[in-house]
């Protein structure tokens, strides 16, 4: 038993590492590409006015993940998948919830740009593909529990247990620290989205468009010869 035990933590260990490291690539080319564009653009994004805060959430999620690593660890397949799973849960936890609370201040800032119901049901979807994306931890936590059901105290408080406390508390902090970034700010909040670039590269585009169609209508009456007078 317990060496299925262990070669099941393996295999849920390979294939949660191999998936996370694609998504985390994914999101940072994604990332990476939406700065670069916003940049060589010169596009005029409104900017997060609580970007500051941003670093207490980075440090946050890190304290907390590394006080579950030392709290599941053990020198075993299992011990290593579970100190995994621990030191992820808050932030997979957090991110979900923040991630929707941002979306959705986005979807109304943009919204005084834009009555485009299509260009809104873009930047929706974008934002639930995120979230999609977040819930492979829940998947593979879910996939791995019997695996991780180890009892780490006398007191019955099991792997399992840990983990799903964290990624709860997770939702939960994700959910009001959202709020207090979103709350009386007019920025964007997910500047570097693909999605949010393309719509204030498009409307950029049109609008030194109607710009230039504006000069060419004006020009034939700036430079229009005058018409010589009859003489008398």
């Amino acid at each position: 038993m317990a060496m299925i035990r262990e070669i099941l933590a393996l295999v849920f260990l390979t294939a949660f590492l191999f998936i996370n490291l694609v998504l985390m690539l994914m999101r940072t080319f994604g990332s990476l590409a939406g700065m670069t564009w916003r940049k060589v653009l010169r596009l005029n994004i409104p900017e997060n006015e609580k970007r500051g805060w941003e670093r207490l959430f980075t440090l946050l999620w890190l304290a907390i993940g590394a006080w579950a690593v030392l709290k599941l660890w053990n020198w075993s397949l299992v011990g290593l998948t579970a100190s995994l799973f621990g030191f992820l849960a808050f932030r997979s936890g957090a991110n979900i919830t923040r991630t929707l609370v941002y979306g959705l201040h986005d979807q109304r800032i943009i919204e005084e740009h834009t009555d485009d119901s299509a260009v809104l049901g873009i930047i929706g979807m974008a934002t639930k593909l995120s979230i999609l994306l977040e819930t492979i931890f829940v998947v593979a936590f879910a996939l791995a529990y019997k695996a991780l059901s180890v009892t780490l105290s006398p007191n019955g408080m099991s792997a399992n247990t840990i983990i799903l406390s964290l990624w709860l508390a997770g939702l939960a902090f994700g959910l009001l620290f959202g709020w207090f970034i979103a709350r009386n700010n007019c920025g964007i909040l997910l500047r570097n989205a693909i999605a949010t670039v393309g719509f204030f590269a498009t409307r950029k585009g049109k609008k030194k468009t109607e710009e230039a169609v504006k000069k060419v209508k004006k020009a034939p009456k700036k430079f229009k010869p005058k018409s010589p007078r009859l003489g008398k």
